[in-house]
């Protein structure tokens, strides 16, 4: 069961997934999802900041909106504040914690010597290499790529993320081995493979993957697919001290 954060050692930095229940039965949702109760919210994250070691109104927060576009947290960006409408952030700047939210989609902890990036990648996250982008922005802050540690959290498996022909045909033309056949004869997209995949592409080693199948595996995690009125888990990555 995911009744804690999962924690993941990302070379000298830090990272965690949420699940779908945190301890002393706190509700875990950590997004703005109907019913909005902001005492709720506050009290999820104020529980997952304790668990983690972070406080949660520093926390900087994505609104996503499956593109491609990076926010750079750097010494100008008040603390806590929200990147809004981007699907990856990177900072080199010490103690800042970035966080991305799923329920299906692949969270992505990039961390280098210095610098750290979340991804939140679908599939149109695929296409569009948002992953690709974020190690761009990591390269530019002077990371090696054959030194970045990468951990992907629980996200939906080709087993279950049933998709159309032409999504197939999107994802297929950057990711060929990331669509599979299925029962029923309706292509399904692994977007794990597909990221795996691409860091390969990248340069960067092989990464850590934490969690099962949101949709079918066992464990408490939040699921689009299974319940389209489902919560947000999180994946949090802290830069570490200069």
């Amino acid at each position: 069961m995911a009744d804690a954060p999962v924690r993941v050692e990302l070379g000298r930095a830090t990272g965690w997934f949420t699940g779908a229940t945190l301890p002393g039965a706190v509700d875990a949702n950590l997004a703005h999802h109907r019913p909005h109760e902001p005492h709720r919210l506050a009290e999820a994250r104020a529980a997952v900041g304790i668990a983690t070691g972070t406080d949660h109104r520093d926390w900087h927060l994505m609104r996503q909106v499956h593109g491609a576009e990076v926010a750079v947290v750097d010494a100008a960006t008040p603390l806590g504040a929200e990147l809004r409408d981007v699907d990856a952030a990177v900072s080199s700047e010490p103690g800042r914690v970035l966080v991305v939210l799923t329920a299906d989609c692949l969270p992505v902890l990039v961390a280098g010597d210095g610098a750290v990036a979340v991804v939140h990648a679908g599939w149109r996250g695929v296409v569009s290499d948002v992953t690709g982008r974020a190690v761009g922005a990591l390269v530019d802050r002077g990371e090696d790529p054959g030194r970045l540690t990468v951990a992907i959290g629980p996200a939906i498996g080709g087993c279950c993320y049933e998709v159309g022909e032409d999504v197939a045909d999107l994802v297929g033309d950057v990711a060929p081995g990331a669509v599979v056949a299925a029962p029923g004869g309706r292509p399904h997209v692994d977007l794990p493979a597909a990221l795996v995949r691409r860091l390969d592409a990248l340069g960067v080693p092989p990464p850590v993957l934490v969690g099962p199948c949101t949709r079918c595996g066992p464990g408490a995690w939040f699921s689009h697919r299974r319940d389209p009125a489902s919560g947000r888990q999180a994946g949090l990555v802290r830069v570490p001290a200069a």
